[in-house]
């Protein structure tokens, strides 16, 4: 991906007003409480599949994706045998690892965290923020809503056969409540329109409506289950449109995995701030995972250093992972850095709930200095599905 495309954002700014934003916020409230109320039933039962209305797509590790079948009749039936959408989605399975580390690697009201998001999951391949209607805050470090746009790219676009496929759409994230009490955190997106957000020349614009649900099903045990349609626009793309949507699917299994590496991250960049202030501690001569002195440094050999510990670690207990950052001149970056096992473990176990709440306070402070930072208020209040005065329109799949 190009470092304008993330950077960049096409369209001119949008301005909502209050009555937008909160028709927007109850929008996202309303159909969040609806899917759940469908899916529900789906955990209950033990996420039993209905084979006769879907079927199998996609597999891969625990994960399965399943297209609805064109020729179910059911009252249930997502998808419009006479349409030229794609067919309804779905997607359950089960992921390792915590719920929190998994919202933590979901929530990106940012344009930053998008990028870091898309690095690590790859879920789409150009993105940009059109509006924050409601950021995290330390009460709900894992709460947003934002408008975005994104871009995905289809198979032989360079051909100048198909044009790549964009979306302007509502972003929630956050929680829900099963009726025992249990929490399931919820990742919903949902096609928006605005006047001001015109139609660009090189992609064609879809729709989408996608809602996921994640519970903690054991201590180590996350229970996934993803509905969505996605309308490519188009008849002629539909061959080539299936496979990216599947695909886009199966994202669940790297949700855990980018909240694990911004953990990782943040507890790096906070080791830095700490070394610029008091100095690095001595790295030692022993590794710090296996305790012996390697031979060969003596000759010249460069050490390998943990970059959160700063402690030496051995060629044989090194541990490298990909990094993304964003660097200061707004490009990301990939870098393998290495880091020592204790690290890593004391990382995986912290508290990805914590640890947002620290940034969102370190963010905050940040903004007091920045003449017009915007607010982390929010406001809510009632809704209406019609089309607003200023032109909005919110679209239905039915």
């Amino acid at each position: 991906m190009t470092r304008e495309r993330f950077t960049i954002n096409p369209f001119p700014a949008l301005s909502l007003s209050g009555e937008e934003k909160t028709q927007l916020l109850q929008l996202g409230r309303t159909l969040i409480q609806a899917n759940f109320e469908r899916d529900v039933p789906f955990f209950k039962s033990g996420r039993k599949v209905d084979f006769k209305r879907w079927k199998l797509a996609r597999e891969r590790e625990n994960m399965n994706v399943y297209t609805e079948r064109p020729e179910y009749k059911g009252a249930d039936a997502l998808s419009d045998p006479n349409s030229s959408k794609l067919p309804a989605i779905l997607s359950v399975g089960r992921v390792p690892g915590s719920l929190d580390d998994m919202m933590y690697g979901i929530v990106n009201p940012t344009l930053e965290e998008m990028r870091i998001k898309a690095s690590y999951v790859h879920d789409f391949s150009g993105a940009a923020v059109l509006s924050t209607i409601m950021e995290p805050t330390t009460d709900d470090p894992f709460t947003s809503v934002v408008v975005k746009w994104m871009e995905m790219d289809i198979p032989l676009r360079m051909t100048n056969i198909v044009q790549n496929r964009d979306y302007v759409y509502l972003e929630c994230t956050g929680f829900v409540y099963l009726p025992s009490g249990e929490r399931a955190g919820y990742h919903f997106l949902h096609s928006v329109d605005f006047p001001q957000i015109n139609h660009l020349t090189d992609r064609v614009r879809g729709d989408l409506s996608i809602c996921g649900f994640f519970r903690q099903l054991a201590p180590n045990v996350i229970d996934v289950c993803k509905t969505g349609l996605m309308d490519p626009a188009g008849d002629m793309i539909r061959l080539l449109a299936v496979p990216v949507m599947t695909e886009a699917f199966m994202s669940p299994l790297r949700y855990v995995y980018c909240g694990q590496m911004r953990k990782l991250t943040w507890k790096m960049e906070k080791s830095h701030d700490e070394a610029r202030l008091q100095g690095a501690p001595n790295p030692g001569t022993a590794c710090a995972t296996c305790l012996k002195t390697p031979s060969g440094w003596s000759f010249g050999k460069d050490k390998n250093i943990c970059k959160c510990c700063f402690r030496v670690v051995c060629s044989g207990c090194r541990i490298k992972k990909k990094i993304s950052l964003v660097t200061a001149d707004l490009e990301l970056a990939q870098r393998k850095i290495t880091f020592c096992a204790g690290c890593l473990a004391t990382v995986s176990a912290a508290s990805a709930v914590e640890i947002a709440c620290v940034q969102i306070m370190e963010n905050s402070r940040k903004s007091r200095y920045v003449v017009g930072a915007p607010s982390n208020a929010s406001s809510t209040a009632s809704y209406t599905t019609s089309s607003t005065s200023e032109g909005m329109s919110f679209h239905s799949f039915n």
